[in-house]
C-alpha cells in the first residue's frame, strides 16, 4: 500500500528579507489646543516648513531573490510592499482604534516587483504600484519635478526610462476630472472606471559633478461608453502634455553632500496638476470648459530651486524657492464650476522661499532653525501670506554631523505671522481650528527617523 503525505503549509525559512521604515511622532500644543494643526497656508501642504507635520508611520518590507546562475550574475530582483498609517486629526497611537476620534487611515502605496541589470545587462523592468519619483526638497516635504507615484510599469535602459502609469479612482466627490462614468446596462446605472493613462519618457544626461534630466509626458483620459449617452456623465475623451527639465550640480565642500538644483516644468490640458503641496501632474487643476467639457486650454508652470551648502563642519544651510502658477480650462480668472456644478478656483499662484540652518553644536546635539515665507493667491482675491520662524534643539544620538542623520529627538517651537487676508479668511488649518489670529504658535516634542 502506498501512502501519500498531506501537503504541508509553507514555513518561512528564507534569509532574503529586508525591512525599512520612515516615521515621525510627537505631541504638541498651540494656544491651549492639544494636537494643533499645521501653521501653513491652505492648499500648500508642507510648503512653508514641515516642523508641525502630523504623526505618520511607514513600514516597508522587501523580498530579495538570488539569480540561479551564481554570484557572477548581477541581476537584482526585489518585491517590495510599503504600509502607511496616518490620521487627519487627533491621535493614531496609544489608546486609540480605527473607530476613535480622528480615525486611522491605512494605505498600501507600494507593492511592486523589480529586476535591475538583468543578466548583467543595462536593462531593468518593474511592475506594480510604487513611490515613482526622484529628489524632494526635504525641509518642505515636496517632490517637485517627477512624482508619478501610482500604479503601472516601466522599462529602463541605461539612463533612459519609459513608463506607463494608470492612476485612477472611483471617487464621485472629487473636484478633479471624474475618473468615473455611469454605464447604463439594461436600464441599470453601474459605476465604472474612466481610466487615465500616463505615458512617461525620462532621460538623464550625466555631466561633470551632476546631471541633466529631461521629462516628457502624455496623458489620455478615456471617454464614457456609447451606452452612456443618456446621462450627464458621458464625458468626452481628453488629453494633456508635460515637458520639463532639471539640472543638479554636486558641490565640493569640506563636509561632503552639498548640491544645487533647479527645475522647470510646463503642463497643459488634463496634465496641468500640482496643488495642495504636491506636484503630481495627473491631479488636474481648475475647472473644464463647460461647453466642450474638456481641459484644452488649461496649463501650469512650476519652477523650483534648492541648495544644500555644508558651509563647514559646524554649520549647514538648506534653502529653497518655489513658484507655481496654474489655470484651468474655463475663461474665468476667479471661480468656475467643476463637472458637477460645484465652485472651484480656476487660477492660483503659489510662491514660497525659505531656509533651514543646522548648527552642529556637538556631534550629538544640533540646533535647527528655519525661516519661511509663503504666499497663496486663489483666483482674483488678495494673496494669503505667512512668515514663520521655527527653532528646534535636536538630540542626534548616533553622533553624526550630517543634515540627513536620523533619528532626531526635537524640541520644536514655531511662530507664524499671517497677513490680514489670511487672518480674516482663516486661510490655514491652524486658523480654522484656533480662530482669527495674526500670530500662530506651535510648541512640541517630536521625533523623526528613517532606516533603509
Amino acid at each position: 500500500m502506498i501512502f501519500s503525505l498531506p501537503a504541508q503549509v509553507p514555513v518561512t525559512t528564507n534569509k532574503h528579507f529586508a525591512i525599512g521604515s520612515y516615521g515621525r511622532v510627537g505631541i504638541a500644543r498651540g494656544d491651549q489646543i492639544q494636537y494643533p494643526r499645521p501653521l501653513n497656508l491652505n492648499g500648500m501642504g508642507s510648503i512653508g516648513g514641515r516642523m508641525e507635520e502630523i504623526d505618520y508611520f511607514e513600514l516597508a518590507t522587501a523580498l530579495r531573490f538570488a539569480p540561479v546562475s551564481g554570484t557572477s550574475d548581477t541581476t537584482n530582483i526585489t518585491i517590495q510592499a510599503r504600509f502607511a498609517f496616518y490620521t487627519t486629526q487627533g491621535q493614531i497611537i496609544g489608546n486609540v482604534t480605527s473607530k476613535s476620534y480622528g480615525g486611522i487611515t491605512t494605505a498600501l502605496p507600494e507593492l511592486f516587483a523589480e529586476a535591475k541589470n538583468i543578466r548583467g545587462s543595462p536593462w531593468s523592468v518593474w511592475i506594480g504600484a510604487r513611490f515613482f519619483r526622484g529628489d524632494d526638497i526635504h525641509i518642505i516635504d515636496h517632490f517637485y519635478f517627477d512624482d508619478h507615484s501610482s500604479q503601472g510599469f516601466g522599462v529602463q535602459y541605461k539612463h533612459t526610462q519609459f513608463s506607463i502609469m494608470f492612476p485612477g479612482a472611483v471617487d464621485t466627490t472629487s473636484t478633479l476630472p471624474p475618473y468615473f462614468y455611469l454605464n447604463i446596462v439594461n436600464g441599470t446605472p453601474v459605476l465604472g472606471l474612466r481610466n487615465r493613462s500616463v505615458y512617461i519618457l525620462e532621460q538623464i544626461l550625466p555631466v561633470k559633478n551632476g546631471y541633466l534630466k529631461f521629462l516628457a509626458e502624455y496623458h489620455r483620459l478615456a471617454a464614457g461608453t456609447a451606452s452612456d449617452t443618456a446621462t450627464n456623465f458621458n464625458y468626452p475623451a481628453d488629453h494633456g502634455y508635460v515637458l520639463g527639465g532639471k539640472y543638479k550640480q554636486n558641490l565640493s565642500t569640506r563636509l561632503p553632500g552639498s548640491f544645487y538644483d533647479v527645475s522647470i516644468r510646463f503642463g497643459t490640458g488634463i496634465a496641468n496638476g500640482g496643488d495642495g503641496g504636491g506636484s503630481k501632474t495627473f491631479l488636474t487643476y481648475g475647472g473644464p470648459n463647460l461647453e466642450t467639457q474638456r481641459f484644452k486650454k488649461a496649463w501650469s508652470i512650476a519652477i523650483t530651486q534648492s541648495i544644500l551648502w555644508n558651509v563647514s563642519t559646524r554649520y549647514s544651510v538648506n534653502a529653497y524657492c518655489i513658484f507655481t502658477k496654474s489655470k484651468g480650462a474655463s475663461d474665468s480668472l476667479n471661480t468656475t464650476s467643476d463637472y458637477r456644478g460645484r465652485p472651484v478656483f480656476n487660477r492660483k499662484t503659489d510662491f514660497a522661499i525659505g531656509a533651514r540652518g543646522t548648527w552642529y553644536v556637538k556631534d550629538w546635539f544640533h540646533l535647527l532653525h528655519e525661516l519661511d515665507f509663503s504666499s497663496r493667491k486663489d483666483g482674483t482675491q488678495d494673496p494669503a501670506q505667512m512668515v514663520k520662524f521655527s527653532i528646534a534643539p535636536t538630540l542626534v544620538p548616533n553622533g553624526k554631523r550630517d543634515v540627513w542623520s536620523r533619528p532626531h529627538f526635537r524640541l520644536v517651537y514655531s511662530l507664524a505671522r499671517y497677513n490680514q487676508f489670511a487672518t480674516d479668511h482663516l486661510y490655514s488649518p491652524y486658523l480654522a481650528q484656533a480662530g482669527s489670529k495674526r500670530w500662530g504658535h506651535y510648541f512640541g516634542v517630536k521625533t523623526e527617523w528613517w532606516l533603509w
